[in-house]
């Protein structure tokens, strides 16, 4: 047994002496020499390169040693304080609230940073940089003992942009974050984030939240009247329509708002720079709607006049004005909008393939062709439903009116008969729902075919009745003509001579040649012989 007991001790180490398990002393580095005579003396080895003095007894050896104090640094950290511990300006941990710390003053340049997580539970940008950097976030490298649970010391948080943060801390919203990054100590604590995005504007999704925490900074909260129209603005530019009545709730992270109200109680009309807006941006649509919480509609009715034609604006089904050719938008929220258009010119109407019995029994087709000219809309409108329609069926029937009581002679005769009592017959039931009756005229009457081959032998006989009568008429005047020529001829031998070389002229021109016996007297006397005197008549 060895009575003599000698130490090297390293810089790097301290050794504590102890005495039937009694604390002696600090050994610091060097050689170290004892007596123990009576194997009465331990020594521990402590390696200062670790930092931390860790020993089953370690409080109680340090307050009750001075020469231990000499040797170690001793911190606590109350329940709300975390440490930040620092080691040649490097940071080389989190501590954990409510932690004592026994380090070693030899180790180096020691700094504990307290910070108070009370009111403030936000992470400073350095210091979260510092954390992120040395690896530290994580629950594995919280400094802490057994009595504390290891958890992740920081909640981090990133919030992109047009996006914002609703932070949460035990179950109480505590922050509103608009898009960075953002850390948040989070020991004892339960956190939780809600995060919305604010390019929809709309903050509806966090309407339940707005209305258990009114003083919400990041939601401006708007209530439009019963009569009133919203026009939503986002940096100058028209995002929506909002209905009447609506409670809306708006992202104030979304860019410059501004909310437009229109009084439509007494106004229908949309300003001409709202309508073209309202129609460029594609709004004027029910699935359009901005919060379309009320009943479903379209925002606008667009109403398109022509020229040389007239629109009568209907409000609840009552006329409330006569628009003038032109483009109009009319606000359509709690009220229905009707807008029903006139064309003011002449129009055609066909009345076609009109099968009628004509007063003999004879089935015709007739098709009739009429033009009319609305001249008070406001009374077409309250009086019929469909002008072309009524105009239709007036003519209808007063064509087989017209037609049933004629024969069919007398309308093949008369066919101004059926355009005048048509007309006749029309002309004031148009009038009296503001129609004007121009033109009526029978395009067509087509017969049966067995009908029309009747017909057709029938004018076909009396054309050749007239014919033949004609014929007779021309030989009777012919023949008496002749009678009349012969009378003459016969008093007067000069003209009978000339007849004889008329004759004579048209032989001669069918004969190639004449041979001619006894001269030209014989030839004038005796080649034509119209006659020979017989007891003084000619034969």
């Amino acid at each position: 047994m060895k009575f003599k007991k000698q130490q090297i001790i390293a810089e790097t180490q301290r050794v504590f002496v102890y005495k039937n398990k009694q604390f002696k002393c600090v050994l610091t580095p060097g050689k170290h020499t004892f007596w123990d005579f009576k194997n009465e003396l331990e020594f521990v080895t402590h390696n200062i390169d670790t930092l931390f003095f860790v020993a089953p007894n370690a409080e109680r050896l340090y307050h009750s040693n001075s020469e231990v104090q000499a040797h170690i640094n001793h911190y606590k950290l109350n329940e709300q304080e975390i440490g930040l511990l620092y080691f040649n300006d490097a940071l080389k941990g989190v501590v954990a609230p409510g932690e004592h710390l026994y380090l070693w003053q030899d180790a180096g340049d020691i700094h504990l940073e307290r910070v108070d997580i009370s009111d403030d539970v936000y992470v400073d940008e350095k210091t979260l940089k510092l954390i992120e950097k040395a690896g530290l976030n994580l629950a594995s490298k919280l400094i802490r003992t057994e009595k504390t649970t290891a958890c992740k010391p920081i909640f981090q948080i990133q919030v992109e942009r047009d996006h914002i943060g609703l932070l949460f801390i035990d179950n109480k919203l505590v922050k509103e974050l608009p898009a960075g990054k953002y850390g948040v100590w989070q020991f004892g604590r339960e956190i939780e984030l809600k995060m919305f995005d604010c390019k929809n504007v709309s903050a509806d999704e966090a309407k339940d939240i707005y209305q258990q925490n009114s003083a919400m900074q990041s939601v401006t909260h708007q209530k439009l009247g019963a009569e009133e129209v919203g026009l939503l603005y986002v940096n100058e530019i028209l995002r929506g329509i909002i209905p009447p009545g609506e409670h809306v709730y708006l992202w104030k992270e979304a860019g410059d708002i501004h909310l437009q109200r229109v009084d439509i109680s007494e106004d229908f009309y949309v300003e001409k720079t709202t309508f073209t807006q309202v129609n460029n941006a594609g709004l004027n649509s029910a699935a359009k709607l901005f919060k379309p919480m009320s009943a479903v509609c379209q925002p606008i009715t667009d109403v398109a006049i022509d020229s040389e034609h007239i629109g009568l604006l209907y409000v609840n089904n009552q006329l409330q004005q006569e628009l003038a050719p032109g483009r109009y938008g009319i606000w359509q929220f709690n009220r229905d909008i009707e807008a029903k258009v006139f064309d003011l010119r002449t129009q055609m109407l066909e009345v076609s393939g009109q099968e009628i019995l004509s007063k003999d029994r004879v089935s015709l087709r007739i098709n009739l062709s009429a033009s009319f000219r609305v001249t008070d809309a406001a009374r077409a409108a309250s009086s019929v439903e469909d002008v072309s329609s009524f105009a239709y069926n007036a003519l209808q029937l007063a064509l087989r009116e017209a037609i049933g009581t004629q024969n069919l002679d007398d309308l093949l005769l008369d066919k101004l008969y059926v355009n005048e009592t048509v007309k006749a017959l029309v002309s004031e039931p148009l009038a009296e729902i503001g129609v004007q009756l121009i033109n009526v005229g029978m395009k067509d009457i087509i017969l049966p075919g067995e009908m029309r081959a009747i017909l057709n032998q029938v004018v076909e006989a009396q054309k050749a009745a007239e014919a033949n009568v004609i014929k007779r008429r021309e030989e009777t005047a012919a023949t008496r003509s002749l009678h009349n020529t012969a009378k003459v001829m016969e008093n007067n031998p000069t003209l009978m001579r000339l007849k004889e070389l008329e004759a004579l002229e048209k032989v001669a021109d069918k004969i190639d040649s004449l041979t001619v016996y006894g001269g030209l007297e014989g030839l004038m006397n005796n080649v034509v012989n119209l006659g020979q005197k017989q007891g003084g008549q000619h034969v």
